[in-house]
């Protein structure tokens, strides 16, 4: 019984992990951008994975009549970003997250260069961003706390 039941487990779950991790998260859709310049983001995948069940009598294993199945499973998937390939025309580029700076002095000024440093100025506010929404999001809870605590006397 604890076969049947332990693999049930570990086939839903990574049923559940290949729908979340496909190649489409690996390489990521299309950008197109003006001027026939496409960019493709590529990331990293990695997937955790452990499960494990047993089968077990209870507090009282001399009145069961049978044994009961006990089993559960944690997963994780970690994408992380790696850098985008931009293909103009006939010119491809690959573009390492790692190190942005030195493939955009390389590319000079082109369209390329300036689809880069508006995605690395992008990447560079993201943190900043981020910030400004949790503070937001704070303050309208402070308020909405403030508004029930008045209407509540």
């Amino acid at each position: 019984m604890t076969n049947d039941k332990l693999n049930q487990i570990i086939e839903t779950s990574l049923g559940k992990i290949r729908s979340v991790a496909d190649s489409n998260t690996v390489i990521g859709e299309p950008i197109h951008l003006k001027d026939d310049v496409v960019v493709l983001p590529f990331s990293k995948v990695s997937i955790g994975f452990a499960a494990g069940g047993s089968d077990y009598y209870g507090k009282k294993p001399e009145t069961a009549d049978k044994p009961q199945f006990a089993g559960g499973n944690g997963a994780g998937v970690s994408v992380t970003p790696l850098g985008f390939i931009i293909v103009n025309g006939n010119d491809v580029q690959v573009v390492d997250l790692k190190a942005p700076v030195a493939a955009a002095q390389q590319a000079g000024d082109n369209p390329v260069s300036k689809a880069l440093e508006g995605i690395n100025a992008l990447i560079d506010k993201v943190p900043e961003l981020w910030a400004k929404i949790k503070d937001k999001k704070a303050a309208k809870d402070t308020t909405a706390q403030e508004e029930n605590s008045e209407k509540a006397e």
